[in-house]
């Protein structure tokens, strides 16, 4: 960095970053998603909002944005606006 970047290609680190948050979520939250109903809470208890895509795709986007942080700071670009 500093000699000056020339190319720095983050493409499959964001990707990796993202999967991998999508990945953490699925792991913790296995019990509850083997089914529409039943959980650790109870037999009769909704999974919705534990297989509602809005919820696990948010993870993913929060290492996501971690992963362009840390390049941000590799690239010493924060808070130089």
């Amino acid at each position: 960095i500093g000699y000056g970047v020339i190319k720095m290609n983050i493409d499959t680190d964001l990707q990796y970053a993202f999967m991998e948050g999508i990945r953490d979520y699925f792991s913790s939250k296995a019990d509850y998603l083997k089914g529409q109903i039943g959980n650790p809470e109870g037999s009769d208890q909704p999974n919705k909002k534990y297989y509602d895509p809005r919820v696990w795709l948010r993870e993913g986007e929060k290492t996501f944005v971690t992963r362009l942080k840390k390049a941000f700071e590799d690239l010493n670009n924060v808070n130089t606006l």
